[in-house]
């Protein structure tokens, strides 16, 4: 995994940054508030089995996963704590709910039911959260579905344990928080529904990202903390813009340097177009690799910890660079595409804003081929 000599493109992961980051989320809610690492999309490219270890060892409450095949990965590499199950599922998965000992949210009548039978089948029991819906329109019970006949079916499902409540903030990370405090106010009123039907549920939760940096009374039983533990920020709105440290840097290296006269075109379709003789490296990474083919012509990489513009289009395993105003450059010397090199950094909010996206959408497209060295 971590051998170079195959092909010189990696990502570096910087568990000591990744550490700091959790102790800073642990400093901003109530002592007695559990955290659930998100650790979804091999945890935003992070890679999850490394990282929930480590997280693991810092003592982290629970994890969250898409899908439960993410789980059942966790537990294979040896993952004891409890993993939540974000997502909703088909049949077909039910048995590796079961098979990881996973919590699974539950989002509809229906999956109550497959879950309650197949659990019935195996003579065991399956932990589940609900997942209510108090404004996002994806997953989730809506809070008029939440009727008596609704509870009186909910008792009748022996082979299920309810294991929380919980619900997802569609706007937190938007400075206006009018929508945001209207979804607290409705998931208050269904853990009230559920306190009068004779449901105590011990861990309701709400708070993303977002709502951990700007809206610490979101906090309830647990927090869910997902692109903040990676030391990226939710959005620029964001109002209370913590230090975090980025731990993910994504490096490559020279392959060739060249100079190409004037009037040279470069790369597919000849967008970009030399005016005078200029030096240009080539680097061996491209939109297979993850890396936005939106950037031609327009995004920049760091050599020597200064930015080389990248001329033309973004191959499918190759970019272009030009090199031209960066002295002493040779094969094989190190480029960041994103991340720190010397006094300069490009950051994946700057990604994201050039290919018109989010910062999330940079870090999980990245290709899981790519090399991951853990520091």
């Amino acid at each position: 995994m971590n051998n170079l000599k195959s092909r010189p493109a990696w990502l570096e992961i910087d568990l000591a940054a990744l550490t700091d980051n959790y102790k800073t989320i642990k400093s901003l809610i109530p002592e007695n508030t559990k955290i659930a690492a998100v650790v979804k999309a091999d945890a935003y490219g992070h890679g999850a089995v490394k990282v929930a270890k480590k997280l693991s060892y810092l003592g982290v409450d629970y994890f969250c996963v898409a899908s439960p095949d993410e789980g059942l990965e966790l537990r294979q590499q040896g993952i004891k704590k409890p993993i939540l199950v974000l997502g909703e599922i088909l049949p077909e998965q039910y048995s590796d709910i079961i098979k990881a000992n996973l919590i699974q949210a539950a989002a509809s009548i229906e999956t109550l039911i497959g879950l309650n039978k197949i659990a019935s089948k195996a003579k065991t029991k399956i932990k589940i959260q609900l997942k209510i819906d108090t404004g996002m329109g994806r997953i989730g019970f809506l809070p008029a579905e939440l009727t008596p006949s609704f509870f009186d079916k909910l008792k009748n499902f022996k082979s299920l344990e309810i294991n929380g409540i919980f619900s997802h903030l569609a706007r937190a990370d938007e400075s206006n928080k009018q929508f945001t405090l209207q979804q607290k106010q409705i998931f208050e009123a269904v853990i009230t529904n559920f306190k009068q039907h004779k449901f105590n549920i011990d861990c309701c939760h709400i708070a993303n990202s977002a709502a951990i940096l700007d809206l610490p009374d979101f906090s309830f039983d647990l927090v869910r903390p997902g692109i903040i533990l990676y030391g990226l920020l939710p959005s620029v709105e964001i109002t209370n813009q913590i230090p975090l440290k980025a731990v993910l840097n994504f490096k490559t290296k020279i392959v060739q340097l060249r100079t190409l006269p004037a009037n040279s075109s470069i790369s597919y379709g000849g967008t970009y177009q030399t005016k005078i003789a200029e030096q240009v490296a080539v680097l061996p990474i491209g939109y297979k690799d993850g890396y936005p083919r939106l950037l031609s012509n327009r995004g920049y990489v760091l050599i020597n910890g200064q930015r080389a513009p990248i001329r033309g289009r973004i191959c499918m395993g190759q970019t272009i660079v030009s090199v031209d105003k960066i002295a002493e450059v040779k094969v094989g010397d190190e480029v960041v595409l994103l991340g720190k090199q010397k006094d300069n950094k490009i950051t994946a909010a700057e990604l994201a804003e050039l290919t018109d996206t989010i910062n999330y959408e940079i870090v999980c497209n990245l290709s899981s081929r790519l090399n991951k060295i853990y520091l």
